[in-house]
C-alpha cells in the first residue's frame, strides 16, 4: 500500500494529475463535488436543458447516475487534498493492501507476496489510477469478501465484519457484479458454517448498506427503489444495460445532438452486436484485455490460461475461486459492454488463482516474478519518463481545463460558453460538464440551443461574457457570441 502511494506520489512531476476526458469520469466528478459541498444530490438549475449532459441526471435533481462509492473516496480527495484524483490515488493505495490481504488468507507468504507484486501492474499504471474511471472500490470490497472466507473458522467474528464491510462497498459501487460474487459465497457460507459470530456482522453491514443505498437513491430519484443509474435511463436512453432485454419503445425527448448520437448510434450498435451471433467471440477478447489489465499483461494471462486444468485439479477451495470465475465470466454475456472494471469485484479472485499457479511452476517461479517486474518496469518506466502514457492521449476534449484557464487568463470575469455540436465524430468527446455549484463557476459550458433560447439564459447570466464553441470543427477556438 504504501509504496503504490509513495511511488504515484514522487512521480507526480513527471506524471500529472490526469485530465478528465470520457462521460463517466465527468460524472464521478460532479458526484465527487456534489458530497463535497455536503450534499447527496443538488436542486435542478431554473435553466437546466442547458446544462443536460451524457450521464448526468438533472432532473429530479441534478446528479450522477452513478453508485456512490467512488464519489465518496474522490470527495475525501477533494476535501483532504484539494483534488479529487487523489482519492483515485488513496483507493488505489488501500487496494494494494487489501489485495495483498486477501492473498495472505489464501497463500504461504511468499507466495502471497508474489501475488501482490502482480497487482502493482493494476494499482500502480492502470488506469484504474490513472483516471476516474473507478474500479479500486469494487476490487476492494471483493478482496475484503474473498480475503474473509479462509479466515471465517479461524476468528468468525472479525472475518464476519470484514466480509460485510465488504458487502457494502460492492453495494454502494457496483451492485450487478457484486451480487454476482455475494450470493455464491454467501449460499457455500450458508452450507459451511451457521456460527451467528459470522452471520450477525453480515446481516448488520447489509442492511446498513441497503439502507443507506435506499436513502442515497430517495435523495437523487425521490424514489428509495429507483437508482439514479434506473431514472436516467428511462429519461434519455432506449438501450438497456443487458441484451436479454428489448430496446424501450416509450418515446425519450433528446433535446440535443449528442444524445441522439449516443442513444441512436453508439448504444444501439453495441446493442445490436451483443445480441449477434459472433458476440460469443468478441465478449471472449472483451476478457482477455480483462484479464490483461487485472492480472499485469499478457504473460500471467497464458499462465491462469494454461494452468486452469491443474487447478481445477487442486483442494476444493482453489476450485471454488474457478466457479466464481465462471459465475463472472457468465454474468457479463448478458451485458451489453465490458470493460476491465466491471470484473473489478472479482480481482482478488483472479489473483489469487494466478499467485497459485505461479506456485504450482516450482522453481520457476522466481524466473517467472523476474520478468514480469523488469518487463512492467522498462516497458511503463519508458512511458511515464518520456511524458507517452496513455493517459495523456485520446478525446481532444482533454483540453477543456486549459481552454478554462486560458480563457480566465485573457478575460478575466465570468463566463458562459454555448457548445454547438454539428456531427459529434468521436465517442467519449463531450464538453458540457460542470460542477455542482453551476451559478458560482467561473466558466458554465451549456448546450446551444439557437439565438433565440439562448437569449434566456444569457438574459439569467446578464453578467457573464459569453462564447461559441464548435468542438467538431475548431476543438481549441473560442469565438465571441454574436
Amino acid at each position: 500500500m504504501a509504496l503504490v502511494l509513495l511511488l504515484r506520489a514522487m512521480l507526480l512531476p513527471v506524471w500529472p494529475i490526469p485530465e478528465p476526458t470520457i462521460y463517466d469520469e465527468f460524472s464521478y466528478l460532479l458526484e465527487a463535488d456534489t458530497f463535497a459541498h455536503g450534499r447527496l444530490a443538488n436542486p435542478p438549475h431554473r435553466m437546466w436543458p442547458f446544462f443536460e449532459s451524457i450521464y448526468i441526471l438533472q432532473q429530479p435533481t441534478y446528479a450522477s447516475k452513478y453508485p456512490p462509492a467512488q464519489g465518496l473516496i474522490m470527495a475525501a480527495g477533494q476535501k483532504i487534498f484539494g483534488h479529487p484524483w487523489y482519492g483515485v490515488w488513496l483507493s488505489c493505495g488501500l487496494l494494494a493492501g487489501a489485495l495483498c490481504w486477501a492473498l495472505q488468507g489464501w497463500l504461504p507468504p511468499v507466495w502471497a507476496l508474489a501475488g501482490s507484486l502482480l497487482s502493482l501492474q493494476l494499482c500502480f499504471f492502470s488506469y484504474w489510477m490513472n483516471s476516474y474511471w473507478g474500479g479500486a472500490m469494487p476490487a476492494i470490497g471483493g478482496a475484503l469478501v474473498i480475503g474473509a472466507w479462509p479466515r471465517i473458522a479461524r476468528c468468525p467474528a472479525s472475518a464476519g465484519w470484514a466480509l460485510g464491510a465488504g458487502a457494502i462497498v460492492l453495494e454502494l459501487s457496483r451492485p450487478y457484479e457484486g451480487l454476482l460474487l455475494l450470493l455464491p459465497v454467501l449460499i457455500a457460507l450458508a452450507f459451511r458454517n451457521r456460527d451467528l459470530r459470522v452471520w450477525v456482522p453480515i446481516a448488520v453491514c447489509g442492511s446498513l448498506g441497503a439502507a443507506w443505498l435506499a436513502y442515497y437513491d430517495y435523495r437523487v430519484t425521490g424514489n428509495a427503489l429507483r437508482l439514479p443509474y434506473h431514472a436516467y435511463f428511462l429519461q434519455y436512453e432506449t438501450v438497456p444495460q443487458f441484451n436479454i432485454l428489448p430496446l424501450a419503445t416509450a418515446d425519450r425527448i433528446l433535446r440535443h445532438a449528442d444524445f441522439e448520437w449516443i442513444d441512436k448510434g453508439w448504444l444501439l450498435t453495441q446493442y445490436r452486436n451483443a445480441r449477434s451471433i459472433r458476440f460469443p467471440l468478441e465478449r471472449l477478447h472483451d476478457w482477455y484485455i480483462t484479464l490483461k489489465t487485472i492480472l499485469g499483461g499478457t504473460l500471467p494471462v497464458m499462465l491462469l490460461l494454461f494452468s486452469a486444468l491443474r487447478l481445477f485439479r487442486s483442494p476444493r477451495r482453489m476450485r471454488f475461486l474457478l466457479f466464481l470465475t465462471a459465475v463472472i465470466m457468465a454474468g457479463t454475456l448478458i451485458e451489453v459492454g465490458q470493460y476491465p472494471h466491471y470484473a473489478a469485484p472479482f480481482a482478488a479472485v483472479l489473483l489469487i488463482l494466478t499467485a497459485e499457479a505461479l506456485r504450482r511452476t516450482g522453481a520457476l517461479a522466481p524466473l517467472f516474478c523476474s520478468a514480469m517486474l523488469l518487463y512492467t518496469g522498462v516497458t511503463d518506466g519508458r512511458e511515464i519518463f518520456r511524458r507517452i502514457t496513455p493517459d495523456r492521449f485520446g478525446s481532444a476534449n482533454r483540453t477543456k481545463g486549459e481552454i478554462e484557464a486560458r480563457l480566465v487568463r485573457s478575460s478575466p470575469g465570468r463566463h458562459v460558453i454555448f457548445v454547438r455540436y454539428t456531427a459529434v465524430k468521436i465517442p467519449h468527446e463531450e464538453w458540457i460538464y460542470n460542477a455542482a455549484d453551476i451559478d458560482g463557476a467561473p466558466v458554465v459550458w451549456a448546450q446551444d440551443m439557437g439565438d433565440a433560447e439562448n437569449r434566456r439564459l444569457m438574459s439569467y447570466f446578464r453578467s457573464r461574457a459569453f462564447w461559441r464553441f464548435q468542438p467538431d470543427d475548431s476543438p481549441e477556438l473560442l469565438v465571441p457570441y454574436p
